[in-house]
């Protein structure tokens, strides 16, 4: 910017030269705000932590809900009561897995997020029995700079032997992502939903024969790989591969990035906080909005850099290239009894 304005005629240099020392006094104090903002939302975190340990008890069953929680929710529903009440339309929602059991609510993190507007549309056939064994997601933000963990822990299954999923999005900085590493999945053999196998023909010389080859496919289980971002002498030396008809243009790390840092925000943000509002499915808006829409629209109303009113975290920048510049980034319901 500095060499910008020294490249400026001298008749209107020293305007700029204002402009600029205000705009890093402008900075200096977003800087400071977003670090008291990053201290309040550690405090209250520790708050949030203690709600989000007995829902998991109660969740998983290992606790029988208190009796104290049942008073304070007709105390609250009474508040809420008025002529307006048995006015509203209520969906019953189907509980028949679970009505049977004294305890828990099982597949619960797995229903909330088919719920979920984003999270449906990544959730491929073959990784919803997997995410039925799902039993808790939690977020764990960094003490030190501003990045978080978005945790996942699993019963025991025939899918894979890890106990506990992770993805990791490392910030020094606020809106610059550093690092963004997963999780390596331990999958029981022919188990990798992540994988499959596909005939190809030999196109070398000699007899036509099939070869089978291992490639990658759609699935939620994506989001916990790690995403490297090569340097520039990697950039500078890789071809681009134009793609075939009928392929789709193979993403580069940093659209990856941007992509895992989008999911890992609506967790964040949206799924563990309003984890019972998904379950319940209080919350249609998106979805609604996303009908008859191509993929591309639907991406349209999930992205944070849209013009329009929207309090979710806008996408961060990731962390910057030497020599270049950084680039953007990213009600109650009643219960059907069977």
């Amino acid at each position: 910017m500095s060499q910008t304005i020294e490249a400026m005629p001298t008749e209107v240099k020293d305007r700029f030269k204002a402009l600029k020392v205000l705009y890093d006094q402008q900075m200096e104090i977003d800087e400071e705000e977003e670090k008291l903002y990053r201290e309040l939302e550690l405090k209250y975190d520790k708050l949030y932590q203690e709600v989000y340990t007995q829902r998991k008890q109660i969740l998983l069953g290992t606790q029988a809900p208190p009796e104290a929680l049942f008073a304070e929710y007709q105390a609250r529903a009474e508040e809420l009561y008025d002529e307006d009440y048995k006015k509203v339309e209520v969906n019953p929602i189907d509980v028949k897995d679970i009505q049977n059991t004294p305890l828990g609510v099982y597949g619960f993190w797995f229903k909330a997020m088919l719920n979920h507007v984003l999270m449906g549309r990544l959730i491929q056939e073959k990784d919803r029995p997997i995410l039925m064994h799902l039993q808790d997601v939690e977020c764990v933000l960094h003490t030190e700079g501003y990045g978080y963990d978005i945790v996942f822990t699993f019963e025991k299954n025939d899918y894979f032997s890890n106990e506990t999923l992770k993805k990791t999005f490392v910030m020094t900085k606020q809106n610059v992502i550093e690092k963004c590493e997963g999780t390596v999945i331990a999958w029981k053999d022919g188990k990798d939903v992540t994988k499959k196998k596909v005939k190809k023909k030999n196109k070398k010389k000699g007899p036509k024969q099939n070869v089978v080859k291992t490639v990658e496919q759609e699935s939620f289980f994506n989001f916990f790989k790690t995403i490297v971002m090569p340097d520039e002498s990697e950039l500078a030396s890789k071809e681009v591969a134009v793609p075939k008809e009928g392929e789709e243009e193979e993403k580069d790390a940093g659209e990856l990035m941007d992509a895992d840092f989008d999911i890992g925000n609506e967790f964040k943000d949206q799924l563990i906080p309003l984890a019972l509002e998904y379950f319940l499915e209080v919350i249609q808006e998106d979805e609604e909005d996303c009908e008859g829409c191509s993929d591309d629209q639907c991406d349209d109303h999930k992205n944070p850099d849209s013009d329009e009113d929207d309090d979710r975290p806008k996408k961060v920048k990731r962390k910057q290239q030497k020599g270049g510049d950084a680039a953007a980034a990213a009600g109650q319901q009643e219960c059907k009894q069977q």
